[in-house]
């Protein structure tokens, strides 16, 4: 293109303003110009990023809303940075107000910036002729040039940080294009599920985002000015970068910073943050930290503007430095914070655990989603603590989790030492009451009814629990309270009822954790493989998939060999396994089958949530077993248990099921570690049946439901093993 003779035009446009500041630009030639743009001092890049609305809704969930943006997809290294910088600018007396979020910001270490918000909508966009200049002031609706144009300048001031205002920019600029202009790669944070340490089935890495180009819409390249203010929202400012550094426009005004380019605003109450959520490249090329103005003034009218650069096509800068903190992959994934607890650490805690489950949990649609509502009174209820007890706070953030209902939350207190001993009991909900089916101490027997705690009511004590305890099904439910009086720490008194009605009080003994396990398990039978004559069923086989059973694959397809000749199989999946369970059902099943259908959560950037679908197909294999087929379950069948337990009831296998209805939790877990010393577990994935439907809270249902009696385990009776072997019977 030729170049304009701009310098006629100047005089026509002499006075001519469309509002602004009067104070008089420096006049710099071309060549002053280019001398100009070596890299200026750092500066704090919060005072040049223009705010954008505030919140709408419940101030706590909008300040954990924008914490989990920061912890995800910010640029610091770990999420104890993140995650610290919170508890220390939340712990004050009163309630949380966004006053909090410029003592937030400052800990963050420039990666983050405190503002009023800015409630100026977008207005639609307007065009002035000034000879044969236009000038475009970005906003809705088309973009239309005058008859005649020679020029365009774009106005990129006082541009709020709205939704809209990235269309906006590209519908101003368009006219003046002849050609696409290629916008920069976006390099963001990516999280395939929440990895809670290196090696997980989740990941977290930096994802480069290829941006479509800036679309033309003009017959001819029009020389272009930016009018650039020492404030802008991020789209303009990456706007202002992209044309710059094509040169394809030129700059007047203030200079244009990279952090702001990068920047995402969070509206939080009448305030908001602008944090770095992205980093924007040229092919290999990382942006530098700052583009000069070729034009540097304080508020240039658009006449000066266009008065002070004299040719079509802006001439190549120099490309500084890129000095700011790069993105990179989040480290130490499964540090522990530190144990301390004040109000500032748990607050902290329940933000960060809302806006992590928000983000990653999966189940909302299926479970109802109430963390809303549990965050308001969880807050309230530390608010209303005279004293912070680890404990006590552990059961907070438990009555939180409870909201999920998920049969994996686990809430983990790393700051107080563990329970060393354990009750030396294996038990069963018998019509909700705790029944003693196995048991290591001579004062506890087998079909005992515990009816106190520590000298308390048991229905008063489990009611509490309960009311604390997150899982899919109730069965589920009770197995997760009971687990906490089962730690001891030291001999503890119960109240029993005997199967015949008698109550006595004894004061149990504590094991270690060693001697539960190998003198007790955890499941309802430790019966090993091989055929049932003792129990009246020498022709039927029974495989006990128990972890604390059955330790290797050798011996399961040891097992299967000896199954050939069995009239029927029983596989007892009432506890966890701990070998393959995939090869496992290899063995069980004849044909090509598939696994339960998996859906990750995928986390590119703060602004898209996709999942990954994910199915196996599995084929057979040898030896296998070819008989009739009856699997028992039972309330504590879960995850590992039930994905087996899925692909025989999937693959059609299986003459029945027998026992009562698992967990209705499966997925791998997934952890996020809290201020305060604490950290939170939850399924990190959907999981379905192979056909879609839904599982969760569902779980593995039984054909034949067996209730049994505090009389069938004072016996040693299995009754749910007894009705397996009469269903195999039946024609």
């Amino acid at each position: 293109m030729k170049r304009l003779a701009l310098l006629a035009v100047s005089s026509l446009l002499a006075g001519c303003s469309d509002g602004g500041g009067s104070e008089e630009p420096s006049r710099i030639g071309l060549a002053a110009s280019l001398a100009s743009l070596a890299p200026l001092a750092p500066l704090d890049w919060c005072a040049h990023v223009a705010a954008g609305p505030g919140g709408a809704g419940e101030l706590p969930i909008e300040l954990s809303s924008a914490h989990a943006e920061v912890r995800f997809f910010g640029v610091h290294a770990t999420y104890t940075e993140v995650d610290q910088a919170l508890a220390a600018s939340v712990g004050g007396a009163g309630p949380i107000t966004e006053a909090v979020l410029p003592a937030y910001a400052a800990r963050l270490g420039g990666a983050a910036c405190a503002r009023p918000s800015d409630a100026t909508p977008l207005r639609p966009a307007r065009v002035r002729s000034m000879g044969p200049v236009a000038i475009v002031r970005p906003g809705t609706g088309e973009v239309t040039l005058p008859a005649g144009t020679k020029a365009v300048v774009v106005d990129l001031r006082h541009l709020p940080a709205v939704q809209g205002l990235r269309e906006a920019l590209e519908a101003a600029v368009a006219p003046a294009l002849a050609s696409a202009v290629p916008r920069a790669t976006s390099h963001v944070r990516k999280h395939y599920g929440l990895a809670p340490r290196d090696g997980s089935v989740y990941e977290n890495s930096v994802a480069a985002l290829t941006q479509p180009a800036l679309a033309p819409k003009g017959t001819s390249e029009l020389p272009l000015v930016l009018v650039t203010g020492a404030e802008l929202a991020p789209e303009a400012a990456e706007l202002a970068m992209t044309l710059r550094l094509a040169n394809r426009a030129w700059l007047a005004g203030s200079n244009v910073r990279a952090e702001v380019a990068e920047a995402r605003w969070v509206g939080v109450g009448k305030s908001g943050l602008a944090y770095r959520a992205q980093e924007l490249f040229s092919g290999n090329a990382r942006w530098p930290d700052e583009v000069p103005a070729d034009l540097q003034a304080k508020d240039p009218t658009e006449a000066e503007a266009m008065a002070a650069i004299g040719t079509a096509t802006p001439p190549p800068i120099p490309w500084g430095p890129a000095n700011r903190p790069p993105l990179l992959p989040i480290t130490k994934l499964d540090e522990v914070q530190p144990a301390s607890l004040g109000l500032g650490e748990a607050r902290a805690a329940l933000l960060t655990v809302h806006g992590t489950l928000r983000r990653f949990f999966p189940y909302f649609h299926t479970v109802g989603d109430r963390i809303d509502e549990r965050l308001a009174e969880t807050l309230a209820t530390v608010d209303g603590m005279p004293r912070l007890e680890r404990s006590a706070f552990r059961d907070v953030l438990r009555r939180f989790a409870e909201s999920i209902h998920d049969g994996h939350n686990a809430i983990l207190d790393f700051g107080s030492p563990p329970l060393p001993n354990w009750l030396g009991v294996v038990s069963e909900n018998i019509d909700g009451e705790d029944v003693v089916r196995r048991s290591l101490d001579p004062a506890i027997h087998p079909g005992d009814t515990i009816v106190r705690i520590g000298g308390e009511d048991a229905k008063t004590w489990y009611a509490r629990e309960l009311w604390r305890t997150s899982a899919a099904t109730e069965g589920d439910r009770f197995i997760g309270a009971s687990f906490f009086y089962r730690k001891m720490s030291g001999p503890t008194e119960f109240g029993l009822r005997a199967p015949d009605g008698t109550v006595r009080t004894v004061t149990a003994t504590a094991f270690s954790k060693k001697d539960y396990l190998e003198k007790l398990g955890t499941g309802p039978t430790r019966r090993p493989a091989g055929r049932l004559g003792d129990v009246g069923a020498p022709d039927v086989h029974y495989i006990n998939l128990a972890g604390d059973v059955l330790t290797s694959m050798d011996d399961f397809r040891a097992a299967i060999v000896e199954s050939q000749s069995a009239k029927g199989l029983v596989v007892d999946m009432r506890n966890y396994p701990l070998v393959d369970h995939y090869d496992v059902a290899q063995h069980l099943i004849q044909r090509d089958f598939f696994s339960p259908l998996f859906h990750i959560p995928v986390l590119t950037g703060p602004a898209r949530r996709e999942l990954d679908a994910v199915r196996y197909d599995i084929p057979p294999a040898e030896p296998s077993y070819r008989g009739p087929l009856v699997l028992l379950v039972g309330t504590g069948t879960i995850s590992a248990a039930e994905n087996f337990s899925t692909m025989l009831v999937d693959a059609r296998r299986l003459k029945a099921v027998v026992g009562r209805r698992s967990a209705g939790t499966n997925g791998n877990v997934t952890t996020v570690q809290l201020p305060g010393g604490y950290a939170c577990a939850f399924t990190g994935l959907e999981v379905l049946h192979a056909d879609g439907s839904t599982f969760h809270g569902i779980g593995i249902v039984p054909d034949y439901e067996v209730a049994m009696t505090t009389a069938d385990f004072r016996d040693g009776r299995d009754p749910e093993l007894m009705r397996a072997i009469e269903v195999l019977a039946a024609p």
